[in-house]
């Protein structure tokens, strides 16, 4: 695991577990996106401020899956809500729909905790744990994943997905808080600035990752 260390508010942890096993390209292909909170305020305005980045970059707005608390309308048609359930069926429309060329993104901002040896984040029903997470994107065909978890104690899922062609993305490791502003989660203007480097064909996730930190 590589640490880097945020000027402003918080610490971004990077994890690639293996060397992948196949050139990892950011130059072919789609890029598919689930974004994830299971509570209102400040997580939603994450998740509004993402995917406006997203759409920024030229991203189809078909490809962008909004899980967001009870699913209810608010700026966006919200597409579900924040569950297990949800969260593996949309898992699986994308896992029907990416191909070898397509790239997939999960960011994920809520409250999280560290529980009896194990990370786990909220959802709307309860909660999912990191081996579950785990479990549930499994067997996706896309070229690589970039899975970035914001919450607190957010390490231990970044460690779940950082292995093979999957990178791992965390604010905190497995017991800590994750800082932010009182109205904001830094995490998502993280986010925001490695977007579109890491969309520009040519740039390597590494240096991608190294711009935005």
């Amino acid at each position: 695991m590589r640490k880097e260390i945020g000027r402003i508010w918080t610490r971004y942890n990077k994890t690639q577990q293996a060397i992948p096993n196949k050139d990892i390209s950011n130059v072919d292909g789609s890029l598919y996106a689930i974004l994830f909170n299971a509570n209102k305020g400040r997580h939603t305005y994450d998740l509004l401020r993402v995917y406006g980045s997203l759409i920024d970059c030229g991203i189809s707005d078909d490809n962008i899956f909004i899980l967001d608390g009870d699913g209810a309308k608010r700026k966006r048609l919200f597409d579900y809500s924040a569950t297990r359930q949800t969260l593996e069926f949309v898992t699986g429309i994308v896992r029907k729909k990416a191909t070898a060329k397509d790239r997939l993104l999960v960011y994920v901002t809520n409250h999280g905790e560290y529980y009896g040896g194990k990370c786990r984040v909220h959802s709307y029903d309860g909660f999912i744990w990191e081996d579950d997470f785990e479990d549930i994107m499994q067997e996706l065909p896309v070229n690589f994943g970039l899975f970035d978890f914001t919450q607190c104690c957010g390490g231990g899922f970044a460690e779940r997905m950082g292995y093979g062609k999957n990178i791992g993305l965390s604010n905190t490791n497995r017991k800590e808080i994750s800082n932010g502003s009182s109205l904001r989660n830094i995490g998502a203007y993280f986010t925001h600035y490695l977007f579109p480097n890491i969309l520009t064909p040519g740039i390597s996730i590494e240096k991608a990752f190294d711009d935005a930190v």
